[in-house]
């Protein structure tokens, strides 16, 4: 840590010898600095503020229905695409008269490039407030073009939804034109397409397999429908063939009693007892078998019972007397026999019936069988057809349906109610300068004349190195240093190096006052540029 401390020292040391040079070149460059900053020229900022009014009552009854615009979520994009294009740069730089000034091609495409770099945009999306910033030598000139720029951005804001409006109207009409075309030819082809090939198109149950599927399932539910008709009937005609029973219509096997108790004056008997045997159920879920009704209808069933035992035995005596002529009389005059054979009939018909549908369903699948190469190919030619034109139908649709979209939103742009576009803060006239910050500038120049003085007195210390002190004679020299003689000053040589100090110091301290009397005048509103600028005036 010695050692760099006595470095430093050392450096500090060797390039005091040069103080003077240091000092001179700060005050020449201080001078020649603040004497450019003085004479920068006056800059004039304009400014104008824009407000984006969307408080409209179309927007949220449109929302989802039409398309918008959408100005105000890219307004600052659109702000500054529209102001800083070139050609509305070069039409306002020939409204404000700055083409006067270019005289060559370069010069004038030199004017635009500095006159989009000078133009600020800047805002805030969420209050739809921007601000248009300009600066110029000429306070008339910086307001003409901010005048200028709202006048471009007002006429293009205007006039350019409804132009990109009208350019999508027509590009849909056009579409709509074209696929309204295709869609007319897509339909004459299916048209002629199903009369060509009538006889094989494919109905709403589905396509050939689909049909030829159902006419096999269709076939075998008619077969069995069938077998079991033929069946049904054969069994209703053995019925009626037997005597309702497979043992004689009185035949001594169906009872003890030798009679036949499905007999018509038998199944009277039956049809009462079972009719008040109900009634009782019905009692009996609100009496006992106590109640005079229950007990009066068991009586009643008792009877009737005996009465049917005894016209069973009458019956059956009455067969056993006659058996040929009761059993001839019975089979022609039962009812049930005769309804059997009614039945029986009735499924003959059934049965025909059923053959001839049997028959024209294995028609229907001889007829599908010999088309199985030639349906096919139709089916698919038909969806290929039916799928061009719901392609076709669909894009029309669409197309249709944006069209009434955009027409709406065309409404809507040229409504009172759509975006407005206000001038919050209209440019003014400045009458002070707002440029350059000469005071910053100052600063600036006083920090790097010290800083290039005290390099330059470093710099020819080590470009002219010195002996300054024991460590420096020893680095040079290799050898031990045996002692050091100190050197005594005189009165005159300490007044000389006091003298020289002061002066040294009095020089760095006028920098430093010109430097503060530049910040007072700054402050007390005096016009040092003026001054200065006419002296120069007068000297040139």
């Amino acid at each position: 840590m010695f050692e760099q401390v006595q470095l430093v020292r050392t450096f500090l040391r060797m390039a005091w010898l040069y103080r003077w040079v240091g000092i001179a070149a700060t005050i020449v460059m201080c001078i020649a600095g603040w004497t450019v900053v003085q004479l920068l020229p006056d800059t004039y900022e304009v400014k104008a503020k824009v407000f984006l009014d969307s408080r409209s009552m179309l927007r949220p009854l449109l929302q989802g229905i039409a398309f918008q615009s959408g100005a105000l979520s890219d307004s600052a994009l659109l702000l500054s695409r529209t102001l800083l294009t070139r050609p509305n740069l070069e039409q306002v730089a020939r409204r404000a008269d700055l083409d006067l000034t270019a005289k060559t091609p370069e010069e004038f495409d030199k004017l635009i490039k500095d006159l989009a770099s000078k133009i600020s945009i800047s805002g805030t999306t969420g209050d739809n407030i921007y601000e248009v910033k300009f600066s110029d030598k000429k306070a008339k000139t910086a307001k003409l073009v901010v005048d200028e720029l709202l006048n471009t951005f007002m006429e293009q804001s205007l006039g350019d939804a409804r132009r990109d409006t009208a350019v999508t109207q027509k590009f849909l009409d056009e579409q709509i034109s074209a696929y309204e075309k295709r869609l007319l030819e897509a339909e004459d082809r299916v048209k002629q397409f199903k009369q060509r090939n009538v006889a094989v198109m494919p109905g709403s149950q589905g396509g050939f397999f689909s049909r030829l599927e159902e006419a096999h399932n269709q076939l075998k539910g008619a077969e069995l429908e069938l077998q079991e008709a033929q069946n049904k009937r054969d069994q209703l005609k053995k019925q009626a063939a037997t005597g309702m029973g497979g043992g004689g219509l009185f035949g001594s096997e169906e009872f003890s009693g030798g009679g036949d108790e499905t007999a018509p004056e038998v199944a009277v008997f039956d049809g009462k007892i079972q009719e008040l045997n109900g009634r009782i159920d019905e009692l009996l879920l609100n009496y006992t078998e106590k109640h005079p009704d229950v007990v009066a209808m068991r009586k009643l069933i008792a009877d009737l019972e005996k009465k049917k035992k005894d016209k069973i035995a009458e019956l059956a005596k009455k067969a056993a007397d006659n058996p040929k002529e009761s059993a001839t009389g019975a089979e022609s005059n039962n009812p049930f026999s005769q309804q059997l054979n009614l039945q029986a009939a009735e499924m003959d018909a059934a049965v025909a019936g059923l053959k001839t549908r049997v028959d024209e369903y294995k028609n229907r699948i001889k007829q599908l069988e010999q088309k199985v190469d030639t349906v096919p190919e139709v089916e698919a030619e038909l969806s290929r057809l039916n799928r061009d034109y719901t392609i076709n139908k669909t894009q029309y649709d669409q197309l249709l349906q944006r069209r009434e979209l955009a027409h709406m939103a065309q409404e809507a742009d040229q409504s009172e109610d759509d975006v407005k576009i206000k001038l919050i803060e209209p440019p003014v006239l400045p009458l002070l300068p707002t440029g350059p910050n000469r005071l910053l500038f100052a600063t600036v120049v006083l920090l790097v004349s010290l800083a290039a003085g005290g390099g330059l007195a470093v710099l020819l210390s080590q470009l002219n190195p010195r002996i300054i002190d024991v460590p420096d004679l020893k680095g040079l020299t290799g050898l031990p240093v045996l002692g050091v003689i100190s050197m005594t000053s005189n009165i005159v040589h300490r007044q000389q190096r006091r003298f020289e100090l002061m002066a040294f110091l009095g020089a760095l301290s006028a920098v430093f006052v010109v430097y503060i009397g530049q910040v007072v005048l700054h402050f007390m509103g005096f016009d040092l540029h003026s001054k200065l600028s006419l002296v120069m005036g007068a000297i040139a």
